[in-house]
């Protein structure tokens, strides 16, 4: 800002014709008069607009545009011929207040600095600024599609500063939803909370209900993806909205806010109220002619189940859900809820498939959702395929990969602040570096992204979590602090509505750590008959083989391994497929020595 001021003084002194250069430099050629020497930048650059009267027109037009402004749309605004208009530019050009690139009517003119276009558009009357506003607004509504539908914000702010409110929010809703689309969520953030601040000066209150309700549906969206799916401040946004529905009768917006609310129930594992909510979106979407209501409902109603530990009815509710999606949908579904279902729901019905005993199923589903996620360029939809998938290879038991993997998925949940997603794939590489021997760093990783998600209200996955903790201690022999996390998961599985997805697997654990340890033989056999017990209710037959072959690992301890072979013989037969992954090949190594005796 000084260099600018003293060349702005320097050019204010040359203009005035008080220096003349010689042969030995500058030379005063006269007493300077009164206020020659501009006191501030400003005034400066009010003088230096003063004296361009004739074109000066021009470059307060230009400002109240913006810092950059196009030759084709400045001629509309000012009507004048386009000789007039060029050489009034190259006059400002000359001056150096604006740069030019290219030649018109492709021209682009941007002012030198921030303070020039400031200085220009403040030497406006506000009421003159106000109509040119409204005029630009209106001109790149009629004419300039192109920017209308790739920056409306740039139509919004024109709205805004015209007094314009209605049309204003209204484009302030479309930025938000576009810049949601490609997962810039902090610049729909702020585009939202423009359209929110602008509310009050709408009259009519129908109106006013409508708009704010779209825009609170939008805002959890976004806050959705930043903050955490059950974050607090979701949760006002969607309740925010589905009262607004009630209020005003507008029944043809309440799918977005009961499924937001249903997303914040389901991930803070309030599963009573989730199936509530689910429930309520299955019989309305069976009600209407609405095919992306009803796929949104099933993936609700699917997840629901699957984190109750229905493993059946949850496959088959999310393949109802698959098969009703359409590429054409797409955007549709991101305006909708905020993630595209043909990537979501197949990566839980991948985790839903490897506890059905299909564990290649399970990856190639996965894979699908993938190429879907590449596809579509929607960075929530990537975060979700990339951590999700690891979560699918750890309980394949493949550490290797997770390990592998986890790191792109870490940064990328870093760049685009997805703090749940971020939380969770931290958890999977802490996992995977405590299989591999790096006990505390492990530890360490699994505790800091189970605390942050904890911070984003998410508790869905804290059972598995725990589990995941005591495993890593079981493989170090820290049989200890094993119990301590165990401890914790069953408080979780003994609350009312809590997750059971992973209880079968919470009961192995606390059965292997007992008998590690050597602790209490009997409670081992006890935990694993538990197991057992869930593991066939849900018909979780890859927890089934787990447990068989602890409980297998548990009698040769006792020396009475013959009495499980026919039970480990008969869940290994079960499997058509996954013969390489861990769990297998382990219970094939028993079997196999079964042949050798």
């Amino acid at each position: 800002m000084e260099a600018l001021f003293v060349e702005e003084l320097t050019k204010a002194v040359l203009e005035a014709g008080i220096l003349i250069e010689d042969a030995g430099g500058l030379q005063l050629v006269g007493p300077l008069p009164p206020l020659a020497i501009p006191e501030t930048l400003r005034d400066s650059l009010m003088a230096r607009l003063d004296r361009l009267a004739p074109v000066r027109e021009i470059g307060q037009v230009g400002a109240v545009i913006g810092r950059e402004f196009s030759y084709s749309l400045l001629h509309v605004l000012v009507g004048r011929d386009e000789t007039a208009l060029k050489n009034a530019l190259a006059q400002l050009e000359q001056t150096g207040l604006v740069f030019r690139r290219g030649e018109p009517p492709e021209a682009l003119y941007s002012f030198k600095h921030v303070l020039v276009r400031d200085a220009a558009y403040e030497s406006l009357l506000k009421s003159r600024r106000q109509q040119l506003h409204g005029q630009i607004a209106r001109t790149l509504e009629e004419r300039f599609a192109e920017i209308v539908t790739s920056q409306p914000e740039i139509v919004a702010h024109h709205f805004t500063e015209a007094g314009l409110v209605e049309p204003a929010i209204d484009y302030w809703l479309k930025a938000g939803q576009q810049a949601a689309r490609r997962s810039a969520n902090a610049e729909a953030l702020n585009h939202l909370a423009r359209g929110l601040e602008l509310l009050s000066n709408i009259d009519d209150q129908t109106l006013r209900n409508k708009l704010e309700l779209l825009l609170q549906t939008s805002l959890g969206n976004c806050l959705r993806a930043t903050k955490g799916w059950s974050f607090d401040s979701v949760k006002h946004a969607y309740t925010r909205a589905l009262q607004l529905c009630k209020e005003s009768g507008f029944d043809e917006h309440t799918l977005p806010a009961v499924f937001g609310l249903w997303t914040w129930n389901f991930v803070r594992a309030s599963l009573g109220e989730a199936q509530n909510l689910a429930e309520h979106l299955v019989n309305t979407a069976e009600s209407i002619d609405d095919s992306v209501y009803k796929v949104l409902a099933y993936e609700a109603l699917g997840f629901t189940l699957f984190a109750h530990g229905k493993f059946a009815a949850a496959h088959s509710t999310l393949e109802r859900s698959i098969s009703m999606c359409e590429d054409s949908e797409a955007a549709t579904y991101l305006d909708r809820s905020a993630q595209d279902p043909r990537v979501h729901v197949r990566l839980y019905d991948g985790m839903v498939l490897w506890f059905l005993g299909y564990p290649d199923q399970a990856l190639r589903i996965c894979a699908e959702a993938r190429r879907y996620a590449d596809a579509s360029q929607h960075a929530f939809s990537e975060a979700m395929a990339r951590t999700i998938s690891l979560r699918v290879h750890q309980l394949r038991g493949e550490a290797a990969e997770v390990a592998t993997q986890a790191n792109a998925a870490i940064a990328f949940g870093e760049e685009h602040e997805f703090a749940h997603y971020r939380a969770m794939a931290l958890i999977l590489r802490g996992w995977a570096i405590g299989q591999q021997g790096e006990f505390e760093k492990g530890i360490s990783e699994i505790q800091e992204g189970l605390e942050k998600e904890r911070a984003t209200g998410g508790l869905l996955f804290e059972s598995y979590t725990l589990g995941l903790l005591a495993d890593a201690c079981i493989t170090n022999e820290r049989y200890g602090q094993a119990f301590d996390f165990l401890d914790q998961a069953q408080s979780r599985l003994n609350e009312e509505n809590s997750e059971r997805f992973y209880a079968a697997e919470i009961h192995r654990l606390l059965g292997d750590t007992y008998l590690r340890s050597r602790r209490d033989l009997g409670q081992a056999e006890r935990y694993f008959c538990k197991g057992i017990e869930v593991a066939r209710e849900q018909k979780a037959k890859s927890l089934e083989l787990k447990l068989c072959v602890s409980i297998y690992d548990l009698y040769e301890v006792r020396q009475n391994a013959d009495s499980l072979r026919p039970q480990l013989r008969e869940i290994y037969g079960s499997f058509s497929e996954g013969f390489d992954t861990m769990d297998l090949v382990r219970a094939k190594a028993r079997l196999e020595i079964d042949k050798r005796d």
